[in-house]
This record gives C-alpha cells, sequence and structure tokens, in this order.
C-alpha cells in the first residue's frame, strides 16, 4: 500500500484560514478507507490490560524512553494510549509515514520548516506518535487547553473509529473561538483528519454505545512535544550499571570490550 499517493490533502493556507477563523476544521476524505480497517484491526487487539505497562498517560516524556503502552482511570481521565518515538524502530512503516507527512503538512500550516520536529534541536523539541483508546462506558478525558509557551499546538487527530457506528454518545468535544462547544465526531467520517488550535478548551465526553466490535473511541495524532533530557535517576542508574560492569571485570567475571 503505497499510503502517500493516497493522501488527499487541500490547500494549506486554506486549512489553516479555517481553524484561525472557527478554532477547528474537519478535512474531509483525505485517508483511504483501506487505511483506516487496516489500523483498526492493528489496534483492535492492543488496548487490552495485558499489554499495558505504565500508568502514565499524559506529561513529562524522557528522550529516548522505549515505546510503551498505558492505561489510567482517574477521575481527570479514563483511557489507553500508545507512546511511539521516532527513535526506536517502528512496527508499522506506513502508519509512520503517513503521520509525518501529515505533520510536515502541519509544519505548513503554521508557517513552520516541514522537518521542524523530526531532527534534533537545541530546545529537545519534537514528535511523538500517540494512539488513544476510550474504551465504552469509561473513556473520557477532561476538558483542558495545550500550549507549549509562544510556540503554538496545532493538534491534528485521525480517528479509526467513529460516532454512530462504533459508539453512540460522548467522544471529543472543542469550543471554537465564539466559546460555542461543539461536537466534533459527529461529523467525522471515515478518512476525515481533524485540525485543531490545542490553546482552544477541548476534551473527551464520557463514550457509550457497545456498537461493534471496537467498542470505544479510537484515534491517533503526533503530539508536539519538548522532550524532557535524561533526568538524574537515569544518570545514576546508567553510572550503576557501568560500575558493575567494571567490578565484574575486575573480578574476571566479563571482558569489557
Amino acid at each position: 500500500m503505497n499510503i502517500l499517493e493516497n493522501l488527499k490533502l487541500p490547500d494549506h493556507q486554506e486549512a489553516m484560514n479555517a481553524v484561525n477563523e472557527k478554532g477547528f476544521v474537519i478535512l474531509k476524505n483525505c485517508v483511504s478507507s483501506k487505511f483506516i480497517d487496516s489500523q483498526r484491526k492493528r489496534w483492535g487487539q492492543k488496548f487490552k490490560h495485558k499489554n499495558v505497562n505504565r500508568k502514565f498517560v499524559r506529561g513529562e516524556i524522557i528522550l529516548g524512553e522505549p515505546d510503551f503502552i498505558s492505561y489510567s482511570d482517574i477521575k481527570a481521565w479514563c483511557m489507553f494510549r500508545s507512546f511511539e518515538f521516532l527513535w526506536n524502530k517502528t512496527s508499522d512503516k506506513i502508519a509512520l509515514d503517513l503521520h509525518l507527512e501529515i505533520h510536515k503538512f502541519r509544519n505548513k500550516m503554521q508557517g513552520f520548516p516541514s522537518d521542524f520536529g523530526l531532527n534534533y534541536n537545541e530546545d529537545n523539541y519534537g514528535i511523538y506518535i500517540s494512539t488513544s483508546f476510550y474504551p465504552s462506558g469509561k473513556g473520557m478525558m477532561c476538558s483542558h487547553e495545550d500550549s507549549h509557551g509562544d510556540t503554538p499546538i496545532l493538534h491534528y487527530m485521525l480517528p479509526y473509529t467513529f460516532k454512530g457506528k462504533d459508539y453512540s454518545h460522548g467522544g471529543l468535544t472543542c469550543k471554537d473561538k465564539n466559546g460555542k462547544l461543539n461536537d466534533i465526531d459527529i461529523n467525522v467520517e471515515p478518512g476525515d483528519i481533524i485540525f485543531f488550535d490545542g490553546r482552544q478548551e477541548h476534551g473527551v465526553d464520557l463514550v457509550n454505545g457497545n456498537k461493534t466490535e471496537i467498542p470505544g473511541r479510537l484515534a491517533v495524532f503526533s503530539i508536539p512535544t519538548h522532550f524532557s533530557p535524561s533526568t538524574k535517576f537515569g544518570v545514576m542508574k546508567r553510572s550503576l550499571k557501568v560500575y558493575a560492569r567494571e567490578w565484574a571485570n575486575q573480578l574476571g567475571l566479563m571482558k569489557l570490550g
């Protein structure tokens, strides 16, 4: 599947004008239904508690850490979330290529260099691929705003499940520039991409309604962030490992290459 040949994106300035005017825009029929179906199959089996190895779903990301799947159920949110980092080997190059291309389109919308966030830089600024699943009957996220100081966060979201088909109630909401709360998911169909200004208040209302084999809200987006450099604990752990290897070498238990 050549996903980039089938990716249909409009004029980037028109898309940005729509976001500036309203706070969000739904770009219709951008991605092939074949790709959406493949991702439903890929992720439909992954978001199970046996695959979870973290409780962490939002906040500080450490530069260089491994990919992981998390689950958290607190008052502020309930969701599964996968974190895929560009420095790790991908398990789905087709999906990665698509997200990198959409990210480059997002950069064009904002007037940034096309590779902004894809290369090493002094601010540790980059993106990671986040796939989230809000299970029916529990999945939600309280309304909030996202920002990086003077650098705006323009989010995009590519849904894999759909309101009216996979769930009947809840889903993504976003306030427009006039302060009106909008039900975004009710207007989204397979292949559509949502773009919204992260500084607009947004959240996920309680998802409900078991309608298909994937009962809940499943969607993916690449999140721009400032990665945290290695923590003191990380440096300490590395130092202890080096000390242990050197100690074993001194005792003749291993050779250092």
